[in-house]
């Protein structure tokens, strides 16, 4: 899943003596600046690179194409890894293996400068070009492992109070270790979840999905980095509320500008209205499933039976796997991290549908998003809609 945008991650504060919990972390912690310092000038060299007039320029179809090659290569590495673990000529899949991956390296700048170039050409056929047909921030993108995040909330309620950007690819046991490590020390719910991207300039987007969700997630965290100049992205870190008002935001409008640059590269229309067919009573509804789950949890937490609460989380997580949908691990960090989406299975604020009826009773792209830029507190999406609010 398209994960959260962390423009500015928050952090707990650091204290003069490393705890266990900060000592076993450490060494997966990921490195924003090295980050910054190993792709923000190798991007711009490489731009400058692809305007000299000796370098010839492949049309936009053969661009297109490449892209294409480039995740469907993504796809046949993580065929050919499955093939690996399992018996078969271990040298000559590892031989396709490495080949697959020489040529991804070879075209990904490419790639990369082909989807900004299609993400900001919807950009500018919705407003977001200056006179001079300058987007800005610019589009900015690299494909590569994503990066986790170590997420912790409070045992007696759901809250996220801190976040952790780590290194991508950390397994599922080191995952449990750090995570029963900090529980049992400092007595929190903790949860590494990986991410689909994170809005570092360039943003860092996922490698490993299809070009459909590439484009979509490259949008999102682009406009992480629009909102970043706006009241909106400025309040991130006001509270809970804020933070799921941005994250919403920016998947509704990366969903709606990555659906439209899909279209215009491949010609294939995404369609993403609700269907109309009456719902199978019989079948399972993950989303309904999940909130109930959300629902309970919060009531036990609220009568302060917080064994109850995770015995019951775990006996859910149990139930959702037994009907095909595996979940690791589901505690208050879990819904803490994934509430933060309003418009998902693990939220039940009502900030996604109010954004939903925003967005339906905007003209056009460009009026949603510059209207939602501007709110710097959640109660004026509500005042906005002419919403009541509850009696606090």
């Amino acid at each position: 899943m398209s994960i959260a945008s962390l423009v500015l991650l928050g952090a707990a504060n650091a204290s003069d003596s490393p705890s266990v919990s900060d000592v076993a972390v450490a060494p997966h912690k990921y490195s924003l600046f090295r980050w910054e310092v190993e792709n923000f000038s190798d991007k711009w060299v490489n731009k400058f690179q692809d305007i000299l007039p000796w370098n010839s320029e492949p049309s936009r179809a053969e661009r297109v194409a490449q892209a294409q090659e480039f995740f469907d290569l993504g796809e046949q590495i993580r065929k050919l890894e499955r093939e690996l673990r399992s018996e078969g000529d271990a040298a000559a899949i590892t031989r396709q293996i490495e080949e697959a991956r020489s040529l991804r390296r070879d075209i990904q700048a490419e790639v990369e400068e082909t989807i900004e170039s299609e993400i900001s050409a919807v950009l500018s056929q919705e407003g977001f070009s200056s006179r001079i047909g300058v987007i800005f921030p610019p589009v900015d993108v690299v494909y590569a492992g994503s990066p986790g995040v170590l997420v912790i909330s409070p045992r007696d309620r759901i809250a996220q109070t801190s976040s952790t950007l780590l290194k991508p690819g950390i397994s599922d046991p080191v995952r449990e270790q750090l995570e029963d490590l900090i529980f049992q020390e400092d007595g929190v719910s903790a949860l590494v979840v990986s991410t689909g991207g994170v809005a570092t300039y360039p943003s860092v987007v996922s490698a490993s999905g299809t070009l459909h969700n590439a484009l979509v997630t490259t949008a999102h965290e682009w406009l992480h980095h629009w909102f970043f100049f706006q009241p909106l992205g400025q309040h991130f870190w006001d509270n809970a509320d804020m933070t799921t008002l941005n994250e919403t935001a920016a998947s509704i409008g990366g969903e709606i500008i990555g659906d439209r640059a899909f279209t215009a590269m491949t010609g294939e229309v995404i369609n993403r209205e609700p269907s109309t067919t009456p719902p199978d009573p019989d079948r399972f509804d993950f989303n309904a499933e999940m909130r109930e789950t959300r629902l309970t949890a919060e009531d036990l937490l609220a009568e302060g039976k917080i064994e109850e609460a995770e015995s019951y989380m775990e006996e859910r997580r149990q139930f959702l796997n037994a009907n095909g949908y595996f979940v690791r691990k589901i505690n208050q960090a879990f819904f803490a991290f994934h509430g933060s989406y309003a418009t998902g299975a693990g939220s039940v604020s009502p900030i996604g549908d109010q954004l939903e009826e925003l967005n339906d009773g905007s003209g056009s792209l460009e009026e949603f998003l510059k209207t939602v830029g501007e709110f710097d507190l959640v109660e004026e999406l509500a005042d906005y809609l002419g919403v009541v609010q509850p009696p606090s």
